[in-house]
């Protein structure tokens, strides 16, 4: 199984591939996790917000592979404890399709991007620097695949 974290991103610092990293390496080799990137769009300073989030959208569709399970991260979405990720968790993967999580520029994404998603996760009430957001998800996502594994990194 594959595990894509797209996202809108202008930079990837050293210290958050290498975190990202850390967890990719924790996974069996059941588990390929990869972090793609996508350019964001120029912004002005009276730049149009839907214009961008469209453009930004498409960018990321773009990535998405035909049958992939799309999970969009957006702070409208659904609030997970670590128990309900872990049961959205094992339903995802018994799906046995790949699964790619969406992270947006700084205005989101799109409605129709949303829409296309089979679900909408919001990681958290806070705002996070766009860099630690897929640090973030790898991290949860080890948290509740070691749940799966009766490992003791959850607890």
């Amino acid at each position: 199984m594959k595990i894509n974290i797209i996202s809108i991103e202008s930079s990837r610092p050293d210290w958050a591939q290498k975190a990202f990293n850390s967890y990719k390496q924790k996974f069996n080799k059941s588990i390929e996790v990869v972090w793609i990137g996508c350019k964001p769009s120029q912004r002005s300073r009276n730049y149009n917000v839907s214009s961008v989030v469209e453009k930004e959208s498409a960018s990321l569709v773009s990535k998405i592979k035909k049958g992939d399970l799309i999970i969009s991260l957006d702070k409208e979405g659904i609030n997970l404890s670590t128990e309900k990720l872990r049961l959205n968790f094992d339903n995802w993967v018994s799906s046995s399709r790949d699964i790619s999580f969406i992270i947006g520029g700084p205005d989101g994404i799109s409605k129709s991007l949303i829409d296309k998603s089979d679900f909408c996760w919001a990681l958290s009430n806070l705002t996070f620097p766009h860099s630690v957001v897929p640090v973030l998800v790898i991290e949860q996502i080890y948290r509740v695949w070691s749940m799966t594994q009766n490992h003791p990194y959850h607890k």
